[in-house]
């Protein structure tokens, strides 16, 4: 059995161990290696969707966000499915590719860059704040940004649909989804600091990262086709520090 041959079963089941198998791993020191790191990967993601969600927790967070507007309640088992479509659309990738990184696969959340924790978030909270529209105030924006040391000198220039704070990583963030060209658009403002602007890509959306000076960092997120740059661009130009 050949290697590709070899780490094309271990994947696709994780805990064969026939005939064959076992050659291959008692005469390739980086077959036997290969599935263990498998085995593994395998155990860690069975614990990962063996969590006990409180059967209300999708009502309590939807009432925390906004009591005064309605929208779809997701079960938790929904997101539950979802995890486990995202582990095997993983496995399916790997499978096709042929080779994959197993070391990099589980990130620890201190780990994580903070385009990859916005990218999760904006996953994450999309069912819950797709239908609402807050009609959100230049005013109100300016009281949430206040944790962050920041305030907008002039009226923000697009719509906004959704405001408010949520944890993001290890800290916190100002949370603002608004209307671009190609859809909606997210904004994360949070204390985690950044040196440089970084674009990113990914899961059908694009990114970039901006220092806004005083050690917080602004992270817009939009669709693949929409130009983040831009309006990441005239939403600093309005973002002014507050004097303590």
């Amino acid at each position: 059995m050949d290697e590709l041959e070899f780490r094309r079963r271990i994947m696709s089941d994780p805990k064969q161990r026939d005939s064959d198998i076992l050659d291959a791993m008692r005469t390739n020191e980086n077959n036997a290696k290969f599935a263990e790191d498998i085995a593994d990967l395998d155990s860690r993601i069975a614990k990962a969707m063996n969590v006990e969600v409180p059967d209300d927790l999708a009502d309590r967070i939807l009432f925390n966000q906004s009591s005064q507007h309605q929208a779809k309640v997701i079960r938790p088992n929904f997101v539950r499915r979802s995890m486990a479509m995202a582990a095997s659309v993983a496995f399916v990738v790997g499978i096709l590719v042929g080779q994959i990184n197993w070391g990099n696969i589980v990130v620890a959340p201190a780990q994580a860059s903070l385009a990859d924790i916005a990218m999760e978030h904006v996953i994450a909270e999309k069912p819950f704040i797709r239908d609402l529209d807050e009609k959100v105030s230049t005013a109100q924006i300016n009281a949430k940004m206040v944790p962050f040391t920041h305030e907008l000198d002039k009226a923000f220039p697009y719509h906004v649909y959704y405001l408010n704070h949520c944890g993001f990583g290890e800290s916190n963030a100002l949370h603002m989804v608004f209307e671009g060209e190609k859809g909606k658009v997210t904004l994360f403002m949070t204390n985690i600091p950044s040196t440089k602007v970084e674009d990113f890509y990914g899961q059908g959306m694009s990114g970039v990262v901006e220092p806004v000076g005083g050690g917080a960092s602004m992270i817009i997120v939009g669709d693949k086709d929409e130009n983040v740059t831009s309006i990441a661009n005239s939403i600093k130009q309005l973002i002014q520090p507050v004097a303590i």
